[in-house]
């Protein structure tokens, strides 16, 4: 077992991972906005990753400071400045050792408390009062503190009069959205630990992560991302079938499987019951689950487990092995004309015959129940058997194709375990025009005149607040393929004002644009229907 005493926070790999913005599942940095500001930022060591936790605060993203550089948020002059953007510069050349870690931009409360002690003279319980003072936004108590301040300034004499007054301004509305550093550290270090496990222990990491996604407040949300970013890190996410199954998910090699109970209509005892009755036929028969054939499958185990469990099983190719070679409709089908074809007294006797008759079709089956065959069959009355003739012309004559669709598909794999599986929402339309995929822009390629084939999965639209383009609305879209999805399509408001209408999600098109060398995100420049 790994402990916090093995780790020396020198890792680059773990570095790196921050430096792409691959933290999903890292603490306090899974979210989009965690994942986009760690990769502007690149932090390479944990006095920088505290400072990403405390400036992502939303009250650091809505503080702007107007320096040299311009008005910009707390947050982005610290990234621009650790960056070597802009230049450090500091209200007063007494600042700087206290300011220095963090660039000059003032990130904690804690510098807060020291420049009160170094420049006014204040000792911890003053200097904690100014901390206090500022957070209860209290304009008396302020004023008093205020003047408490400037005169501890006129005493050690670092600062005039003036200067501390302005320090003091300064200090006061950056301290308002500062934050506590020893909680920064702290979440700097559970963030770390989390981020080296999911660089060294990949696929346990995922695998844990999906086990608890159930806890989360949009579960199938949680999974969808999971099962994205686990694309790149070359971990598949696979549906259980009847020969791979668990009840949990499980891990294999480099995939993950879903568990039993992961299926909805599967959650708690009905998964369990499901699990059983599979185990249950497989004691009684003699047979491994991957010696099925869809017979044993109808006979044997679908009276033993309720409609929508087994149509749920049936619709993500639970039953499809090498020995079931049916489509899923192909077996939802079947299932139907099972249950309604044959009633509890002809079931009794098609359990009692399957063995002797090993029939190895549905269609031999309902043939042998009629009693019009030379050795008698299950059911004694015309109109049953009448019934069963009929259920034997719709085997052969289904009313409507039973092959898969594509879309079909991932309605159900959405529907029941929260995100496609087996292939992604783009692949029911013609991708062949593409020349990039999401995960090589997450890889970091660059270029011009891309064309990336991807289907809406969010779309978050931004009011623009300030500059020439004040007031207008620009998108930024997670878009999915095949290969995972990304969060950093961006469409301006030129873009998005003539392509409104066909940003919606699930929506399947071809985005032309180029990367942002910057900020490597993909700019859309013209939309294309697929």
């Amino acid at each position: 077992m790994t402990t916090n005493k093995d780790f020396t926070y020198t890792c680059p790999k773990t570095w790196k991972l921050f430096q792409e913005g691959r933290t999903k599942g890292v603490f306090q940095l899974e979210s989009s906005l965690g994942k986009s500001w760690s990769k502007k930022l690149g932090p390479r060591n944990i006095e920088e990753l505290s400072a990403l936790i405390a400036i992502i605060r939303p009250g650091s993203l809505k503080a702007f400071m107007t320096t040299k550089a311009g008005s910009k948020s707390m947050t982005q002059h610290y990234v621009d400045r650790k960056n070597k953007i802009d230049e450090v510069t500091y209200l007063h050349p007494s600042l700087e050792d206290i300011l220095s870690p963090t660039y000059g931009v003032l990130v904690y409360q804690e510098q807060s408390m020291r420049i009160a002690q170094k420049l006014a003279g204040f000792n911890l319980q003053e200097a904690d009062g100014l901390r206090k003072a500022i957070g209860k936004k209290k304009a008396d108590l302020m004023e008093e503190v205020k003047e408490k301040f400037v005169e501890g300034c006129k005493k050690e004499k670092i600062v005039d009069e003036e200067t501390s007054m302005e320090i003091f301004s300064w200090v006061e509305k950056a301290s308002r959205y500062s934050f506590n550093k020893s909680h920064a550290v702290a979440y700097a270090v559970n963030s770390y630990v989390t981020a080296w496990y999911k660089v060294h222990y990949t696929k346990e990491f995922f695998k844990t992560y999906l086990d608890f996604s159930s806890s989360k407040p949009d579960p199938h949300q949680e999974i969808y991302e999971l099962v994205s970013d686990a694309k790149l890190f070359g971990i598949t996410v696979k549906i259980p079938t009847i020969n791979n199954y668990n009840i949990d998910f499980r891990l294999d090699g480099n995939c993950i499987y879903f568990g039993i109970k992961n299926i909805k209509s599967l959650t708690g005892v009905n998964g369990i019951k499901a699990l059983n009755s599979i185990e249950e036929v497989s004691h009684q028969t003699d047979k491994k689950s991957s010696e099925f054939t869809w017979m044993d499958v109808l006979v044997y185990i679908s009276p033993k487990i309720s409609k929508p469990v087994f149509k749920a099983l049936a619709s993500i190719g639970f039953f499809k092995t090498k020995n079931i070679n049916l489509s899923r409709n192909e077996a939802l089908y079947q299932y139907e004309i099972f249950r309604s074809s044959v009633n509890k007294t002809e079931n009794k006797w098609v359990m009692e015959h399957y063995e002797e008759k090993k029939w190895e079709s549905l269609k031999d089956c309902l043939i042998d129940l009629q009693p019009t065959r030379k050795n008698g069959g299950g059911t004694f009355s015309v109109t049953r058997s009448q019934a069963i003739e009929n259920e034997i012309y719709f085997l052969d004559n289904p009313p409507f194709s039973l092959e898969d669709d594509p879309r079909w598909l991932i309605e159900q794999e959405v529907k029941l375990l929260g995100c496609p599986i087996s292939l992604s929402r783009v692949e029911s339309s013609d991708t062949s025009l593409a020349n990039i995929t999401c995960k090589e822009i997450e890889g970091g390629r660059h270029g011009k005149n891309l064309f990336l084939a991807g289907s809406i999965n969010k779309v978050f639209n931004y009011t623009i607040p300030k500059g020439k383009s004040k007031g207008k609305v620009m998108s930024f879209i997670t878009v999915e393929d095949e290969s995972c999805s990304i969060d950093n399509v961006i469409a301006f408001p030129e873009v998005r004002e003539k392509y409104e209408f066909v940003l919606y999600e699930n929506n399947n098109l071809l985005f032309n644009g180029h990367i942002d060398p910057k900020d490597h995100s993909f700019i859309i420049d013209t939309i294309h229907e697929i």
